[in-house]
């Protein structure tokens, strides 16, 4: 049964995992005035550990059930709740602050635009999970999230030239010299 207990989110749950995680956007200059108009909200069910209304209202959903973590049960990858919802809170950052993502750093960074559709094959030297080689926008999130999981520190099976730079632009989005509060936008 306490396997099972995992599979399922609560409120309570929720809510204590989403003020650390702000606690986390703030404490690396990610969370501004657009920010925090993002909303966490415990959907019911759902296939996947959550998602973000990207382009919508912006809110991120984790239901309460998810197929994903019925499937990590039997054996497939798990993911924290505080681990969605630094993932999520990516997207976030990425929905309220287009222009970032359209910038020729996020492309240099990320190779390809945040827009783009086109997957890479997973490559440890280039990707810091194999749902980063997805796209480029999940590429973002999941730098993002492991950015956010080890304080900005670069774990040491990180430090690859590629992953380096994707690190770095993450850092310097949060950066108050050239990130959010100076608009780095180009």
């Amino acid at each position: 049964l306490k396997e099972l207990d995992y599979q399922i989110v609560t409120l309570g749950e929720l809510e204590h995992a989403n003020d650390l995680t702000i606690d986390e956007l703030e404490e690396f200059g990610f969370y501004d005035d657009r920010m925090e108009r993002v909303e966490v909200y415990l959907a019911l069910a759902g296939d996947s550990f959550g998602w973000q209304n990207y382009g919508g209202n912006g809110h991120i959903n984790v239901p309460a059930l998810s197929l994903d973590r019925l499937r990590a049960f039997l054996g497939y990858e798990r993911a924290s709740l505080r681990d969605v919802l630094r993932h999520e809170y990516a997207h976030a950052v990425a929905d309220t602050h287009r222009g970032l993502m359209r910038s020729r750093r996020f492309a240099v960074a990320f190779d390809g635009s945040h827009s783009s559709e086109r997957a890479s094959t997973y490559d440890k030297a280039r990707h810091v999970t194999p749902y980063a080689a997805a796209r480029p926008d999940e590429d973002f999130a999941e730098v993002f999230m492991k950015f956010l999981k080890h304080k900005g520190q670069v774990p040491r099976r990180f430090r690859t030239p590629v992953i380096r730079r994707k690190w770095k632009f993450v850092k310097d989005l949060g950066s108050h010299r050239v990130g959010i509060a100076a608009g780095f936008e180009e």
